[in-house]
Formats: structure tokens, C-alpha cells, sequence
């Protein structure tokens, strides 16, 4: 892959502003791209490049800039009725968003193109005995409009990719970290924050699974990861990876542990039955995410409370 820059579409948002900000810690001349950069992630990307507007709008301006590569994460996340869309129409959106990027960086000379999926795509279901985890050779069941659309996706960019243009899809699975805000098209914060929220808005934090295991990706480690694994996606041949390993946590001790710093904070269990909760994600894929540190979820929560930690 050239020395270009990297475009990152999406980059407004939570994950592909931290994505942007670990490819130029690693020396990367980067592309920041998203229909609007509220005034802290503007300030966050500081120097960093950034284009604002419709992302079928800028596509002229951005393959006239040549990325050598693409980390597609521009997406609908938010669920179909709260953005009054059918599920046709949310499907729709997020499929051009994808096959007009895929067009513009062939055409613009890109590389290597990354589409940032999700572990969304399975259904609890779908995975082997309890303890194991979901990888690579799990088959997605999963038919919501958004597990569709990503679905979709990764067949879309598999398709996509002809001598000189190398493409792969990285699914996500439970990502917690700094700087996480709701916003249009993501109007629903991770379990670790919703949870933070309850404690501090009720002093509660009621658990609808108690049993589940998740896995966590400290977003920190996992942008460096990110930004390490677009210069070998041609090495690594994979055409859907999961994003690594990460560390399991249960939802009640992610809970006492919050409770522990967040002090008369209340942990109330729902009856059961409790909702199924799919497996945790993991990899069964030699790549740049094996080599990761993961910052576990004590030491994480310790960043993220610096002051209730403290006291």
C-alpha cells in the first residue's frame, strides 16, 4: 500500500474518531470524513484533515484528495421506527453509503478498503456451548434491518475486490471507552455507559441478564489495532475478521465493579427468565489483534473515573 492518506468515513463518531486520531499516532496522513463534527470531536482530531458534509456529497472531493486505503465506518445504527424509516429504507441507506465509497476509492487509486462491521450480525442462537465464544466460523442468522445491512456489507465488499484493490470486513463486537455520546445516527451508548448513567442518575443499576458474558474492547486498544491491521489486510487474506480476543466480563461483575467505584450504588437483579444474550466475540484468525494488550475492565473503568476512583 502507497504512503497516501487513509480516509476514515464516519469519523465524527465515537469508534472512527478514535480510529482517525490512532492512525495519525502511528504517522499516517489521515482523512477525516463525516456530515458533521460536533466542537469536542473537532477539537479531539485537532490538526487532523477533516471533511464535513453528506458523504454522497464529498465523494468527489474525497477521491480527488487519493486515499491510498479506506476504513469505511460511516453508518445507520439507530434503529429504523426512531429515524421514521421502514426497514427497506434504512437498509437502502446504508448499503449506498457503502457501494458509493467502494466506487470512489477503486476509482481514486485506493489500495486497500476496510468495512468496519459488527458482531450484530448474529443471533444468540447462532453460537456453540456456553463458556465459547463466537468466530470467524459462526454462521450469522440475524435478519434486523441493521445486522442485514452489515451482512450485506461484507458480501458487497468481498465482491468488490479485483487486482490492486484489496478488501475486508472487520466486525466489532462490545466497544467501551472516552468521549462515547449519543448522536442521530447512534442513539444508543454502550452497556458500560448506560450503566454508568443509571448509577449516577438513581443510584440503581438494574441487571435484565445478570449471567450474560460479553466481551470488552477498550476502543483505545482496539483503534491502534485497526490502525495496524489497514497496512496488512493484503498479508492477512481474510475476508471477515473479528476484531481479535478481548477480555469477558460478566454483566454483574461489570456491574459490582462500577458499583465499587460509583459508592452506594445499588446492583437490583430482574426476574427471570432473562433475556438470551449472544456469546462473546472472538477470533480464530492469526492478525494484528492477537498481538493486543487488552486493557481490562478494572483498569479501563479507573480511566474512565478518574475522580470517583480516587476518592
Amino acid at each position: 500500500m502507497s504512503d497516501g492518506p487513509v480516509l476514515v468515513t464516519g469519523a465524527g463518531g465515537f469508534v472512527c474518531s478514535e480510529i482517525a486520531l490512532a492512525l495519525h499516532r502511528a504517522g499516517r496522513q489521515v482523512l477525516a470524513a463525516d456530515r458533521h463534527f460536533d466542537s469536542a470531536t473537532a477539537a479531539r482530531l485537532g490538526t487532523i484533515r477533516r471533511i464535513e458534509g453528506p458523504l454522497d456529497e464529498t465523494l468527489p472531493a474525497l477521491a480527488a484528495l487519493a486515499p491510498s486505503a479506506v476504513i469505511h465506518g460511516a453508518a445507520i445504527t439507530a434503529a429504523p421506527a426512531r429515524l421514521e424509516l421502514s426497514r427497506a429504507g434504512h437498509i437502502r441507506r446504508n448499503t449506498e453509503l457503502l457501494t458509493r465509497t467502494l466506487e470512489m476509492a477503486r476509482g481514486a487509486g485506493a489500495r486497500a478498503f476496510l468495512f468496519l462491521s459488527s458482531m450484530g450480525v448474529f443471533e444468540p442462537q447462532d453460537g456453540p456451548a456456553p463458556g465459547e465464544r463466537f468466530t470467524e466460523a459462526t454462521t450469522p442468522t440475524a435478519l434486523c434491518a441493521y445486522a442485514a445491512a452489515k451482512r450485506a456489507g461484507e458480501l458487497l465488499t468481498e465482491a468488490a475486490a479485483e487486482d490492486g484493490f484489496v478488501t475486508s470486513s472487520l466486525r466489532l463486537g462490545n466497544v467501551f471507552g472516552p468521549h462515547e455520546a449519543v448522536r442521530e445516527s447512534r442513539q444508543r451508548l454502550c452497556l458500560v455507559q448506560r450503566m454508568l448513567a443509571e448509577a449516577r442518575s438513581s443510584g440503581v443499576i438494574t441487571l435484565d441478564a445478570p449471567e450474560a458474558h460479553r466481551e470488552w474492547s477498550w476502543l483505545p486498544d482496539l483503534a491502534d489495532g485497526i490502525a495496524a491491521h489497514i497496512g496488512t489486510i493484503a498479508a492477512n487474506g481474510a475476508r471477515v475478521l473479528h476484531a481479535g480476543t478481548p477480555p469477558v466480563q460478566s454483566d454483574l461483575a461489570l456491574a459490582r465493579a462500577i458499583a465499587e467505584r460509583l459508592r452506594g450504588t445499588l446492583i437490583r437483579l430482574a426476574p427471570p427468565p432473562h433475556r438470551p444474550v449472544r456469546p462473546p466475540m472472538g477470533s480464530d484468525h492469526e492478525s494484528v489483534f492477537t498481538a493486543i494488550d487488552w486493557t481490562g475492565m478494572e483498569t479501563a473503568l479507573d480511566r474512565l473515573l478518574p475522580v470517583e476512583a480516587a476518592l
